[in-house]
């Protein structure tokens, strides 16, 4: 005998039954009248019926199967017709149920008389189904685990089960391969992305992303031929039935979700393999998520939780995940003060995402207490805004289209929403250019830049174009003329420089060669600067207590400036003062002892690789002040569509990094979040980004919110 034939009788099948089997009571009549189907059907049928028409005359199937019934197979055989014993000389035992309300072979025990064995709408396939308990379950069950993985059927949420049919499962120090079998009745709802948990015994869950999706045939055929292409186009061809198909969806572990002994919820690394037909459940509660990606329960709102630009729901309330950024000590510092960057194409909403972070920032218990103030005490954050869109200033204004739902969203996930009333816009005065000042009601204080501060900052001045040689020529220049007793404004020095005396004094004696000291005078004589320096207005050195003031908001807006070399210069003189300041030991109290977020828009025109000597002052004094931002309590907030231009010593200094929409492959590339990830990045959506924050949580995608927290228009 066969051995799939003896078996036949023990096949489970999910299929509609089929009342090719009479009931067991039946006349001989309504059997004979089967028998010509059964002639006519599958041959395997004829054997299983076989044995049924050896039992005919029986009232039931208790008349067949009592205690009087032979206990064991050899008995069975020799009692059973000769027909019936040809066919099935050694297996007998197979083709009969083992267990009916008790067990028949194989065990003492013997069915009760009173035993109800009756099932008049059944045939022995589905009798045999009916009662093995262990076949009913699709995996096998953990004892540990909760009740509800034990009584998983059909209809639960499961996405399917970990297979072991097509690649092995392993886990390795370097990675893992653990394959998934999706049910047709859920794979409309997995994705690229989508994260699930599958359990293991203890109550322990293994935390994974879907890495990979997969389409194999579930029987052999040739589909790629023109018969079939040309039958599955036609619009008389039958759909294709996913049951057709294996569906697979390889999972990336992220971690083991497991509770210490006081009940807290906490994760390791993934170093178990997950058993064979586990189930793979969708993950259902807010604090799985947060936990198996390290997401901060509160600190700084970024947005929601999101796989491929949908928010990811929960059971629990609110629904969505909300993406927090650490903002306290409790896990070394703020992570404002290892500088964040935020990068997209135009049109991605940068500055819609940058007002709505910003604002997180300037409430009341956002403190730090910076490492070398003398007195230690914890202070609110300033924050300097370069604004080149005149834009920042609305931080000022409430968002008045917010109703009553907004506002009780934001507060459910602790959002900070609403206007800043100490936000102030800092209008540098500049010759033949006036700031409208009409986006927002708040404050404006015109200052001018003394011509002083070159002193230290020669690269203020300093042309793009500017040879090595001419720059080391500017410093000596610079430096004699500050040495003098003449005020040091820029009209004196352009003086000093164009006197003919002076100019035979240098080349004369070598300090300076001919070209280089022309080329000099050529570029100090340019007129924007007669623009910029010491105009008629308040020096910017006599406000630095008025621009560097805690819980502040200090907007620099340049709009209103046509020529774009003077906006750089009054942007570059705003850096170096904050950097200066906060880099020497002898710095002003206002900027020295001040926690100051500085939020660089346009970020690559003033952090840009080094493409000379001033440049590359520039470039290390930034890079200086970014390694000591965290002791030094200065925070860099870069936006920027072009990050691939922002110098790499500075680069290195940023933690997090908010990815918009981009398409440039360089400024991708520059990025350094891994491939799967990048891929993702020219097709996000308006509002989605990508966060990749190592010191914060694992890399994920989120939604930011649609609402502007403060005025934006």
């Amino acid at each position: 005998m066969k051995y799939e034939d003896a078996d036949i009788l023990a096949f489970v099948s999910e299929r509609p039954k089929k009342d090719l089997v009479p009931p067991m009571n039946s006349g001989a009549e309504e059997n004979a009248g089967l028998k010509d189907i059964r002639e006519e059907g599958n041959p395997e049928n004829n054997i299983r019926d076989s044995a049924v028409n050896s039992l005919e005359g029986a009232s039931d199937l208790a008349t067949i199967l009592t205690p009087d019934t032979p206990d064991t197979p050899e008995k069975l055989l020799a009692s059973l017709p000769e027909a019936l014993r040809k066919d099935y000389p050694e297996n007998v035992s197979e083709i009969l149920p083992k267990t009916v309300s008790g067990t028949i072979f194989g065990s003492s025990e013997s069915v009760p008389e009173t035993a109800s064995l009756s099932f008049p709408e059944a045939s022995l396939e589905s009798h045999a189904f009916m009662n093995s308990e262990k076949k009913s379950l699709p995996f096998e069950a953990f004892a540990d685990y909760d009740d509800g993985v034990r009584n998983i059927s059909a209809s639960s949420e499961a996405f399917g089960i970990v297979t072991t049919g097509l690649d092995p499962l392993e886990i390795t120090p370097s990675g893992a391969v653990i394959t998934g079998y999706i049910t047709s009745a859920r794979r409309n709802e997995i994705r690229l992305g989508t994260y699930v948990v599958v359990p293991y015994e203890r109550g322990e869950k293994l935390f994974a992303r879907v890495g990979k999706l997969q389409y194999r045939q579930e029987f052999v055929v040739d589909d790629a031929t023109e018969i079939h292409s040309r039958r599955m186009l036609s619009a008389r061809a039958t759909p294709v039935k996913e049951e057709d198909y294996k569906f697979l969806a390889c999972l990336d572990p992220l971690c083991i979700l497991y509770r210490k002994t006081e009940g807290t919820l906490t994760r390791r690394m993934a170093d178990r393999i997950p058993r064979p037909n586990t189930p793979i459940l969708p993950v259902t509660d807010r604090l799985e998520v947060q936990t198996g990606l390290n997401i901060p329960e509160d600190g700084i709102f970024l947005g929601h939780l999101s796989v491929g630009g949908e928010l990811l729901k929960t059971h629990s309330e609110p629904e969505t995940v909300a993406y927090y950024l650490r903002n306290d000590y409790s896990m070394g510092d703020p992570l404002i003060f290892r500088h964040m960057l935020i990068c997209g194409s135009t049109g991605t909403g940068k500055t819609f995402l940058s007002k709505n972070i910003l604002r997180q920032f300037m409430t009341e218990n956002n403190r730090y207490r910076l490492r070398s103030s003398p007195d230690k005490a914890w202070k609110n954050s300033c924050l300097v805004i370069m604004d080149p869109q005149d834009e920042y200033s609305q931080l000022f204004e409430d968002n008045e289209t917010l109703n009553e739902d907004d506002k009780f969203g934001f507060e459910s996930e602790n959002v900070t929403y609403g206007r800043v009333r100490s936000t102030k816009a800092f209008v540098a005065k500049v010759g033949g250019q006036k700031y409208a000042g009409d986006k927002s009601r708040a404050e404006q204080i015109e200052f001018t830049i003394p011509f002083s501060l070159v002193e230290y900052n020669s690269w203020l001045i300093a042309a793009a174009g500017m040879s090595e040689l001419q720059f080391i020529g500017l410093e000596v220049l610079l430096g004699d003329f500050f040495k003098s007793s003449v005020p040091h404004t820029y009209l004196n020095f352009l003086n000093h420089i164009e006197n003919e005396g002076t100019r035979s004094y240098y080349v004369d004696s070598g300090k300076l060669h001919e070209s280089s000291y022309d080329g000099i005078a050529r570029r100090v004589k340019s007129k924007f600067f007669s623009k910029v320096f010491d105009q008629d207005a308040t020096s910017i050195i006599d406000i630095l207590d008025r621009i560097f003031k805690p819980g502040q908001i200090s907007v620099f807006p340049t709009e209103y400036i046509s020529a774009p070399r003077i906006r750089d210069l009054i942007v570059l003189t705003i850096m170096s003062l904050i950097v200066d300041n906060k880099l020497s030991t002898s710095g002003t109290d206002a900027i020295k002892e001040t926690p100051i977020i500085l939020a660089l828009d346009e970020a690559h025109r003033y952090l840009s690789r080094a493409s000379g000597e001033h440049s590359r002052l520039i470039i290390s004094r930034f890079a200086d002040a970014a390694r000591q931002g965290r002791k030094e309590g200065l925070g860099l907030f870069l936006i920027t569509q072009d990050p691939q231009d922002i110098d790499d010593t500075v680069f290195k200094q940023i933690n997090t990094k908010l990815i918009l929409n981009l398409n440039n492959d360089a400024a991708i590339t520059s990025l350094k979040v891994p491939k799967e990830y990048e891929r993702r990045i020219p097709y996000l959506k308006k509002g989605q980004m990508i966060i990749h924050s190592p010191d914060n949580s694992d890399i994920v995608e989120i939604v930011g919110l649609s609402n502007c927290v403060v005025r934006h228009r």
